[in-house]
């Protein structure tokens, strides 16, 4: 299965998305220059354009843009993909996204193999079949072919559910450290799961106490191996964000422009459209002294006037429209259950979002009646989606949901709809079974 996934990811590689970029991937390939000729995490103008203007992201030699004049700190995203890169160049003399990319396809092909492991154990069937749909799945292969941070989210959400159905199951201090290790390390590239780790210590303390019947002292063991390298890396992360932007917030700069991308999503009082120039427009209202910038200057502070100025008008739209807000909720969350509900196509196609939205309620329905059976059935599967189900409805329900925040879970959504449609199965069967049953002994009434 591993070297399926790989050989289908390389092939669509070097063949169809072979240039598949986020917004952060000149950004990073500029700081990984900088990094390279010892001048630290920053950024030229000048490498960007050029990068942003190659035609693949595995060829090319990114060095020749090198400008060392003019160059400014990175601000606008988190420096993980960068210094990764970098230390990928100084291994593999390879100085594009090739060898990045080529690492997201190994992890993710053994990380597919591991879910498939762990899994099995409960039902090999539903793992088996999880893991051919993760395996094909183009959304998640086009995440895991792009350069940027978007597959770093979805390998912290694999880490975690593997590593901890593995810990839970044995116990293990060295799985609980080396899990939260992996998931320290993601945290530096994208912060949308920066918390997840202190809601799963939460079902580990649970767990630990009530099922294994853990003593006090090796509870609180267990879960230091576990969350300690995750504190520190959130700690040092801070203190590199403070120190860059005068700003402990652990996060790109960009925050309330992303609330605002959230309102525009629906139909909201003040008639955005949902596009960051509608937003940045919006801002300029609230603020005419922003007309003396570009949205680019202030992607760069999280301290910007901008971010003030919509920080301040978020909270006059959560005073002064408290339905729509709550609405947006639910919208949200409806839409994390069941993405076919998601209309803006990151990953499925406008053309074919309008003939599917109809139909979310089935995956809708089977994701309550897979939680009610692993429930019911698999009790560790249960407490650890939901969990997870629990922090992402939490961290973006009131804020914002796009295909970057719902990819990165959809393998567990895969994963409890199969559960609701083997209690369906199953309850089919019962019924059928008691009616053959009642037609060989029939009950004569006398």
């Amino acid at each position: 299965m591993g070297l399926l996934s790989v050989l289908l990811r390389l092939g669509l590689f070097y063949t169809i998305w072979t240039n598949l970029h986020h917004g952060s991937t000149a950004d990073y390939g500029s700081a990984a220059i900088g990094l390279y000729y010892g001048k630290g995490l920053t950024v030229s103008d000048f490498e960007m354009s050029k990068i942003g203007k190659i035609n693949d992201n595995f060829t090319g030699n990114y060095l020749v843009f090198y400008n060392s004049v003019d160059r400014k700190r990175l601000t606008v995203f988190l420096p993980g993909p960068a210094i990764l890169l970098n230390l990928l160049w100084q291994i593999i003399p390879v100085f594009n996204f090739g060898p990045y990319i080529l690492l997201q396809i190994i992890l993710e092909s053994l990380l597919i193999v591991l879910f498939y492991l762990a899994f099995r154990y409960y039902d090999e069937l539903i793992a088996l079949i999880t893991t051919i749909i993760v395996i094909s799945n183009c959304a998640t292969i086009r995440m895991t072919l792009t350069a940027g941070y978007d597959f770093w989210p979805q390998f912290c959400l694999f880490v975690s559910f593997i590593g901890i159905v593995f810990a839970l199951r044995n116990k293990s201090c060295w799985i609980l450290l080396i899990t939260g290790i992996l998931t320290a390390f993601t945290i530096w590239f994208r912060s949308i799961t920066i918390l997840l780790p202190f809601f799963i210590a939460v079902v580990l303390f649970i767990y630990f106490k009530s099922v294994c019947k853990l003593k006090l002292k090796p509870l609180i063991f267990r879960l230091t191996c576990y969350l300690s390298p995750i504190v520190l890396a959130i700690l040092l992360l801070g203190i590199y964000r403070y120190n860059l932007t005068g700003n402990f917030r652990p996060t790109r700069s960009i925050f309330w422009h992303s609330f605002f991308g959230g309102v525009s999503q629906f139909s909201n009082p003040y008639d955005l459209e949902h596009s960051d120039q509608s937003i940045w427009e919006f801002g300029k209202k609230l603020n005419c002294e922003l007309e003396n910038y570009t949205l680019g200057d202030m992607y760069s502070s999280p301290n910007s006037p901008y971010e003030q100025t919509l920080k301040n008008e978020a909270y006059n739209f959560v005073r002064k429209y408290p339905n729509l807000f709550l609405r947006n909720f639910f919208y949200r969350v409806a839409i994390m259950i069941s993405p076919l509900w998601y209309t803006h196509g990151e990953f499925i196609p406008q053309s074919l979002s309008p003939y599917l939205f109809p139909f979310g309620f089935i995956p809708f329905l089977l994701w309550f009646l897979g939680l009610y059976y692993v429930f019911k059935r698999h009790k560790p599967i249960f407490w650890l989606s939901s969990t997870v189900y629990l922090y992402f409805f939490m961290m973006f329900g009131w804020f914002y949901v796009v295909g970057r925040v719902i990819l990165p879970f959809l393998f567990i959504n895969f994963f409890i709809y199969l559960f609701g449609l083997k209690f369906i199965v199953e309850v089919i069967r019962r019924k059928t079974a008691g009616k053959t049953r009642s037609n060989r002994h029939p009950i004569i009434a006398k």
